[in-house]
């Protein structure tokens, strides 16, 4: 949603399992346990075309034969620039959380929600969407992205210039601390060694997790889409903005796109080079907000696709938005038919120079 408090593509739905209570709702005692569908990779590569319909989408062929025990025929996934998707369950997710990060560290799936007032860090259970555990922030902090380091979770706030650290797993507030990263706190990840940061820009900020100080700043870009230059003309590539909620995927920054300052809103996720900031593919999750109830539909400016958490152990992949009562374990499917016009004509990226509105 606004940080002011702050065709689709989707493929076909695999077949629905045991209806999903509400979220909160706890199960009766004498029901059995559900029965799981097995974690499909969403990174998988297409080592035989007769199952090409589960893919990694990537570009790097190093990663690609990593991954692919029968070795995936590789100008295959160098075509696979969009992505779309296959939804293999619906899980139940708090309606009034105002999504603004989402994690998995050993098998819990952690979320922080915002909004002045109301922003939170939680534990969820994966199942049932119910809260685990949770704790309050102050009035004044509006709650960003999250990341687990180590022993603690980490989160951002979005103007306040501080980042809260919490003890696992009671989510218990160890300290603040003050920190100069960008012009605002938006997305947060890490892949072990490194903290990325977003601001609202087409900033990357590379961060220590020890300290906090900015180590590099990079601009990310996709090199396959048109832009347009400073006197206004026509150029080869173009700075993505709004990177917001992030998610460290297989060697790959996942991020969630909201230019809130462009005055428009995606349902595209961008994958990233984090080394480079190089926009290397896209996966267009266009359709999942159809499916939300007619107060999220109303304003989907403000209800955004904001949240992807990654299980490495399962390779589960969620995803879900902003007051969404729905999150969607997901796995995708490589489009090396589309072209990079796709997402300019469907993936709402705003004007390409960052120009803002308002």
């Amino acid at each position: 949603a606004t940080h002011a408090q702050r065709g689709a593509i989707e493929t076909t739905t695999a077949p629905r399992r045991r209806p999903r209570r509400p979220a909160g709702e706890k199960p009766p005692p004498d029901e059995p346990p559900p029965t799981r569908m097995p974690c499909c990779a969403p990174l998988l590569a297409l080592a035989v075309l007769a199952t090409a319909a589960v893919g990694l989408c990537a570009r790097d062929g190093q990663l690609a034969e990593a991954l692919s025990p029968g070795g995936a025929p590789r100008g295959l996934l160098e075509r696979a620039y969009v992505c779309s998707y296959v939804v293999d369950a619906t899980v139940p997710h708090l309606a009034d959380a105002f999504t603004q990060g989402l994690t998995i560290a050993n098998g819990t799936l952690y979320e922080s929600d915002g909004l002045y007032g109301h922003s939170q860090v939680r534990s969820v259970d994966r199942i049932s969407g119910w809260t685990i555990a949770s704790t309050r922030m102050k009035h004044h902090h509006f709650a960003e992205g999250i990341e687990v380091v180590g022993n603690k979770l980490v989160q951002l706030t979005w103007k306040a210039s501080v980042v809260l650290e919490y003890s696992l797993p009671d989510l218990q507030l160890l300290r603040e601390v003050p920190v100069s990263i960008g012009r605002e706190g938006w997305g947060l990840a890490s892949d072990g060694r490194t903290l990325y940061v977003t601001d609202s820009g087409s900033a990357l900020y590379h961060v220590n997790p020890d300290t906090y100080e900015v180590e590099k700043r990079l601009t990310i870009h996709d090199p396959r889409l048109r832009g347009v230059g400073k006197d206004g003309t026509p150029t080869t590539g173009r700075d993505i903005f709004g990177v917001n909620e992030l998610e460290w995927v297989d060697g790959e920054l996942w991020g969630n796109v909201y230019p809130m300052y462009q005055g428009t809103a995606s349902e595209c996720v961008a994958r990233i080079n984090a080394a480079t900031g190089e926009v290397i593919g896209w996966v267009d999750f266009r359709g999942l907000l159809a499916r939300q109830r007619e107060e999220v539909r109303r304003s989907p400016h403000n209800y955004v696709l904001n949240g992807i958490a990654y299980d490495e152990r399962t390779r589960q992949l969620l995803v879900t938005g902003k007051k969404w009562d729905k999150m969607y374990e997901v796995r995708l499917q490589p489009r090396p038919d589309l072209e990079p016009t796709h997402i300019e004509k469907h993936c709402s990226l705003g004007h390409p120079s960052g120009q803002r509105v308002g």
